[in-house]
């Protein structure tokens, strides 16, 4: 009986039709050519593939092309690889909690073969011919024996022909070629056993030789300097490669985060390569890495999005602290800046003394800053980042000291030197929360906002280990009786001001402890263009020897540059 005979409403809710459901499905996997490279060439390592040649035409839209030498499938597989929730991954619950490869969802293959057609050829090498099988918008419309080499080929076409909506929702084609080229490196860096090149157009744009070696894949990544410039990482779960200090790029896109070869896109673990910068890069700039953790699939959730893109760490404070470290301890092995002469000319640069020998740049091209050793040899490597003796010669252009070192002039820019110097001295105190006040000749009187009083009200403790006193003198004023000991009086009130402003955000400055270390040296150091006398020039030189990171103040500036008596001889012309 209906029911309209039975007098119900008729049902709201009614089940949706395949090609609806697999429409769904594949919006979720594929939303761009990209998408559609990154499941195939990850199905190809999964395979076992030694070489996998990606071919694409017109931005992928026109033809996707993945050709690989792995193990290849079945006849009886083949046609079963194209159904939704169809996988050799996995068999249980148990095996989703323990996954160990980079394909397992089951929907990667039927998502792109209900947008696209697909023409997949497969041979495994225990059988003398291969297989073909073509799927076009979901359905199988041909299949039989075909000849191959062993392996498989999928050749995908006419990608989104039947939903134009997403063909508009598209880049121009450089921007999706672009994606893709991205993609191709970030799997070759993930991947560096395997050979992986990648064509456009019929322009080969990427290939790498699969020996094994990251810091080969990286230079056919890159370049060849800036592979050599390159620092290992090989500390506990962490391996792989980070930029010096004085190596960085405008964007986080060339920080690579691999979790047991998978490329991870996680912020938090993105900020804990940053936080090992810390002091030693400038704040808008971002270092290169590569860096694969090993951890054990039980304690990562690798099932928590679509695409395979995030992850949960079952202790993401571990993790985190994990690769800080590593990346720490590779940096602290980095060397300090040597000042050499850019070739054909009496320009200066700063370059990298490396194992690796980078060819020289063109006669009289300044190229970007880089590390290198003060010394060269045993004695050079194990002093680390720590300054020579210095002998203090003079001040130039007020703002400039002029140092002498073993066999080398040196010059420390005075501001930045002594940044570094207060800033480490600041971080001790706050750490151990041991206040250094000086009370103030005359209070001074600020005029706040209501919101920065409530914040010195709320947070007066904290102020105080800063070195601030003081007290409410009326509705929107206070009376600053005492203020940091380094701390000039004329710039008292400023920097109580922006600490203040910064208390009214979400992280309080003691939670930022670092930064708020770095604001207070900043505004307590000399100016660049202050006079200074030799006495104080030369207790400055001392303590900034004396400080762990002498290269650079807290905002990653260099604080000194050195000119070796071998290079005054070159520029000279002296033998």
């Amino acid at each position: 009986m209906s029911r309209a005979e039975t007098g119900l409403a008729p049902a709201r809710i009614t089940i949706l039709p395949t090609a609806v459901a697999d429409g769904i499905a594949a919006g979720e996997v594929v939303d761009r050519p990209a998408a559609v490279v990154k499941e195939l060439v990850e199905n190809a390592i999964d395979a076992g593939a030694s070489r996998i040649q990606v071919s694409i035409e017109a931005a992928g839209q026109s033809l996707i092309e993945v050709v690989d030498d792995g193990e290849g499938m079945a006849p009886v597989d083949l046609p079963l690889a194209f159904l939704r929730h169809a996988t050799s991954k996995i068999r249980s619950l148990d095996d989703l909690r323990t996954i160990r490869t980079l394909g397992f969802r089951g929907e990667a293959l039927a998502s792109i073969a209900a947008v696209a057609r697909v023409e997949a050829v497969s041979r495994p090498r225990d059988r003398g011919e291969g297989y073909r099988v073509l799927v076009e918008g979901g359905a199988q419309i041909a299949a039989g024996p075909a000849g191959s080499p062993v392996g498989t080929r999928v050749s995908v076409s006419r990608l989104f022909f039947n939903t134009p909506a997403r063909l508009k929702f598209l880049k121009q084609p450089a921007t999706e070629t672009a994606v893709i080229v991205r993609l191709g490196s970030e799997l070759a860096l993930a991947h560096p056993t395997v050979g992986i090149t990648l064509g456009a157009d019929g322009r080969r744009v990427l290939e790498t030789a699969g020996t094994a070696d990251r810091r080969a894949a990286f230079a056919a990544v890159y370049d060849a300097p800036t592979a050599a410039a390159m620092l290992a990482v090989d500390d506990g779960i962490v391996s792989g490669l980070i930029s010096p200090p004085a190596l960085h790029r405008a964007s986080r896109e060339h920080m690579v985060i691999l979790l047991n070869g998978r490329r991870i896109h996680h912020r938090n673990l993105a900020f804990a390569v940053e936080q090992a910068y810390r002091g030693l890069r400038e704040p808008d700039r971002f270092p290169l890495a590569v860096l694969d953790l090993r951890v054990d699939p039980g304690e990562v959730d690798v099932n928590v999005h679509p695409t395979k893109r995030e992850v949960r760490f079952r202790n993401e404070g571990a993790i985190f602290g994990a690769v800080e470290r590593a990346c720490y301890r590779a940096l602290r092995r980095s060397p300090i800046y040597e000042l050499q002469s850019a070739i054909g000319g009496p320009l200066l640069e700063l370059r990298e003394t490396s194992p690796h020998p980078n060819p020289p740049p063109p006669a009289g091209e300044v190229i970007e800053s880089q590390e290198a050793r003060w010394t060269e040899g045993a004695e050079g490597r194990d002093a680390g980042s720590r300054l020579p003796p210095l002998e203090y010669i003079g001040q130039l252009l007020r703002g400039y000291l002029v140092a002498e070192a073993p066999r080398a002039v040196v010059l420390i820019d005075q501001h930045a030197a002594h940044e570094r110097v207060l800033f480490d001295r600041i971080v001790r105190r706050l750490e151990r929360r041991q206040p250094s006040s000086q009370m103030l000749l005359i209070p001074h009187v600020l005029d706040l906002t209501p919101g920065q009083i409530t914040a010195f009200l709320e947070h007066e403790p904290w102020l105080q280990t800063l070195g601030f006193e003081g007290e409410r003198f009326g509705p929107h004023t206070l009376r600053i009786r005492a203020a940091p000991a380094d701390m000039p009086e004329g710039r008292v009130g400023r920097v109580l001001e922006l600490l203040l402003t910064d208390l009214l955000g979400e992280r309080t400055p003691d939670r930022r402890l670092r930064e708020t270390a770095a604001l207070l040296a900043c505004h307590s150091a000399v100016r660049f263009g202050d006079a200074m006398t030799p006495e104080s020039a030369g207790q400055l030189l001392s303590s900034l020897a004396m400080t762990e990171e002498p290269i650079s103040c807290p905002h990653g500036r260099p604080t000194t540059l050195i000119l070796p008596d071998h290079q005054l001889r070159r520029l000279f012309k002296r033998p």
